[in-house]
This record gives structure tokens, C-alpha cells and sequence, in this order.
């Protein structure tokens, strides 16, 4: 049931704008109940609207155009001589502005644009990390339940080992240290039952931390833990790993440091500064237009060291995606084998070893009770069989924590049971 689970955050991720409330989960959960309510409440994507309002604001401020100026100037005036007071002042009035050249604004845009996209992936990412993380302690919720079920047998095994002996023990087929060590073994699994409820309960509180609920309402998950379904291909996971949001998140980046070299580019081209206004004489007691430019000198080497270092930036995102590539395809690999031994184990557990050991407990406790074996040899063939069971519990498991870890890394679902 574990499987396809990157699938589901689409529809989780959707389903999440409805707010589950903690409160909902009560009862048994599903896995899917466990994922919308972390992607609802978990307070690591809370950030995620408030960066993106903020990079919203700089693509706005990076939108505007420079702002036109009005100056104003007083000259030739409160002097000496024939320049005193404002005899011979002269006043002029300018309007001025910049000119952008080289596509610098929607240069700016595009960078803006580009780090919002790199938010979302980021936010992708974390997602994934916390679903990941989501079905690990959901793995393990219901990896406690089925070792409540296994000790409940273990107590159940030993209270019949009990009733079993006293008989024997009052024909005197059987010595009372035998009855000592049967109780003793009772109050021992007693412990262990116990000690398997408040695993449970820890798993279950830390599985609805997930939600920022510390008191879990739920009382169980709904889980097929042993169906482990069967071992898929490797070679369609390596041929697609560039969906994977870790490696996504390198092209956002790459697009990011594209735009950036658009900027850099852009700078090489002077902007051109204008003003125009009026100046009046008052000496002549007349008026005339005024016009000038200004363009800086030599803008393009001055911008040369903003290209060369959007240039190395982009290329050092490519190492580092080839290097996380590299990484990731070795993960997949290694756990891909170890998923491989643990479905095989679980097959051979639930196929072969426990059924034999099963027929071997009963057989041994028929020939016990009419004296053909000794109680070592029904304590034996009993844990045998116990032992098999928790053997069967702990593959399953890493079973399903295997294919969740190599779908996160692989971003395809696996085939298999769900």
C-alpha cells in the first residue's frame, strides 16, 4: 500500500487546500489521510507564501522604470555689484529621466521570475522530503501493530504452555520446576506485550507530530504490511531520474543563472540620462530651451566581471547536478538490491519457514503431551515459530521503507500493491 505513493501527492497536494483538521483523524487512518494532513499543517511550508509575496514585491519593484526628475536651479544670483540680489539671476527648470538600454528591466523580471521558480521546486522538495517521512513513520505505526498481534500470540502460546503443564505436573509425568519456568515465561511476555503497546503508541505519536498534533486521536492505520508485492526493473527508474524533484530543481536553477547572464549582458549597454527644460534670463528678460545628454564612457568592460561570474555560476550548477545525479543513480542501485533481499525473504518466510515451523510447534506440543518430548524442546519449536513471525514483520517493513526511499529518489511510482 505503500507503493505509488509519489502519485498521491498530487492529489494530496490539491486535497490540502481544504484544511484536513487534525481533529478528522480519528479512528483508523489511511495513508493518504497522513499525507494531507501534513501537507495542510505542517509548519516547515508555511514559509513558502510569504517568500513568494516577497519575491512578488521585488518582481514589481524590478518592473518599474526609472523616475522621471524635476530640477531646479538658481544662478547669478545675490552677488556683488551688478549681481546683486536677483538682478542678473538666471532660473532654470529641467525634467530628466533615464533610458534603459539592453533590455535591463525585463532583465530584471526575468531573474525575479527565475528565483520563483526555484521556490516552487524547493517547495516540491520539502514536500517529497515530508511525505518521505510521512510513510516511514506510517511504516512504522504499522510495523508496532502487527508486533502487538505477534506478542498477543506469544502470551497466548505461553498461557497454553501453562494449562498445558499443570495436568502433567499433578500425574507427575512432568516436575514443577517445569510449571516455574512456564509462568515465568508467561509474566515475560506479559512484559513484552506491554512494552509493544507503548512502541505503538510512541510510533503513533510521532506519526501525527507530522500534523503538529502531539495527542494523536487515531487509534490504528489501515495497512497490508506484508503485502510486499514484487521486485520492479531498475532500468526505467535510472532512465528517468531527471523528473526527480532534486534534480528539477537544478534546471529551475540553471534557468535562474540563464536569466542572471541576461542581466549581466544588459549592463554592457550604457543607459542614456536626458534632461530638457527652460531657462530664463533676467538680465535680458528672456527665455530659452535647454537640452542635454549623458552617456557614461566604457560601460562594456566595466560590466565584463558581472558576465564572467554569471557565467562560472551556471556552469558550477551543472557540476553539481551531475554530481547529485551520480549519487542518486548509486542510491537507487544499493537500495534497489537490498529491496530485492527483503521481498525475497518475506516470500520465503511466508512460503516456506513458517508453515514448516508452524507444523513443527504443533507436532512437538502433540508429542509432548503424552511424554515423547522434553518442555525444552516445546519452548524451542514455540520461539522458532515466534521467531520466523517477527523475522516475516521486520523484512515486510524495510520492505516498504526500501521502495518508499527509491520512489522519492527515482521520482516514478513503483507497480505494486497500494
Amino acid at each position: 500500500m505503500y507503493t505509488r505513493f509519489l502519485v498521491s501527492v498530487l492529489a494530496a497536494t490539491c486535497l490540502s487546500a481544504q484544511s484536513l483538521a487534525q481533529e478528522s483523524l480519528t479512528g483508523t487512518i489511511s495513508l493518504r489521510d497522513a499525507m494531507e494532513a501534513t501537507l495542510a499543517n505542517h509548519p516547515r511550508l508555511r514559509s513558502f507564501p510569504l517568500r513568494s509575496e516577497s519575491l512578488a514585491g521585488e518582481r514589481e519593484i524590478a518592473n518599474l522604470r526609472p523616475p522621471y526628475q524635476i530640477q531646479a536651479s538658481l544662478e547669478d544670483a545675490l552677488g556683488t555689484g551688478d549681481l546683486r540680489d536677483f538682478t542678473g539671476a538666471e532660473v532654470t527648470f529641467q525634467l530628466s529621466n533615464i533610458v534603459e538600454m539592453g533590455g535591463k528591466r525585463p532583465a530584471r523580471v526575468g531573474v525575479v521570475n527565475r528565483r520563483l521558480d526555484v521556490l516552487d521546486a524547493e517547495q516540491r522538495v520539502l514536500e517529497l522530503d515530508l511525505l518521505v517521512e510521512v510513510v516511514r513513520r506510517f511504516i512504522d505505526v504499522a510495523s508496532a501493530q502487527a508486533r502487538i498481534e505477534l506478542q498477543e500470540q506469544a502470551t497466548a502460546l505461553a498461557e497454553n504452555t501453562v494449562v498445558l503443564l499443570q495436568p502433567l505436573v499433578a500425574a507427575g509425568q512432568s516436575p514443577q520446576l517445569e510449571v516455574d519456568r512456564a509462568n515465568a515465561a508467561l509474566l515475560r511476555a506479559e512484559i513484552a506485550e506491554q512494552a509493544a503497546l507503548a512502541s505503538l503508541d510512541s510510533a503513533r505519536i510521532r506519526l501525527a507530530n507530522m500534523w503538529t498534533s502531539s495527542s494523536p486521536l487515531f487509534n490504528d492505520v489501515d495497512s497490508s504490511l506484508l503485502a510486499v508485492g514484487q521486485i520492479e526493473p531498475i532500468d526505467p527508474l535510472l532512465a528517468a531520474l531527471d523528473a526527480n524533484p532534486d534534480i528539477e530543481i537544478f534546471a529551475a536553477e540553471s534557468r535562474l543563472r540563464d536569466a542572471e547572464i541576461v542581466l549581466a549582458e544588459s549592463r554592457r549597454q550604457a543607459n542614456v540620462q536626458w534632461s530638457a527644460g527652460i531657462r530664463h534670463l533676467k538680465e535680458l528678460d528672456d527665455t530659452g530651451f535647454t537640452f542635454g545628454v549623458s552617456i557614461p564612457l566604457f560601460n562594456n568592460s566595466r560590466a565584463s566581471g558581472a558576465v564572467r561570474t554569471a557565467l562560472a555560476n551556471q556552469q558550477e550548477v551543472e557540476i553539481r547536478r551531475l554530481t547529485a545525479l551520480n549519487a542518486i543513480e548509486g542510491e537507487i542501485r544499493s537500495l534497489h538490491r537490498q529491496l530485492e533481499q527483503s521481498i525475497a525473504a518475506v516470500s520465503t518466510l511466508r512460503e516456506e519457514v513458517i508453515p514448516a515451523l508452524e507444523g513443527v510447534q504443533q507436532q512437538v506440543l502433540s508429542a509432548y503431551s503424552v511424554g515423547n518430548y522434553s518442555y525444552l524442546d516445546l519452548i524451542s519449536a514455540q520461539q522458532e515459530y515466534l521467531d520466523a513471525q517477527l523475522a516475516l514483520i521486520v523484512n515486510a517493513s524495510n520492505a516498504h521503507r526500501l521502495r518508499a526511499e527509491i520512489e522519492r529518489l527515482s521520482g516514478l511510482a513503483l507497480t505494486g500493491p497500494q
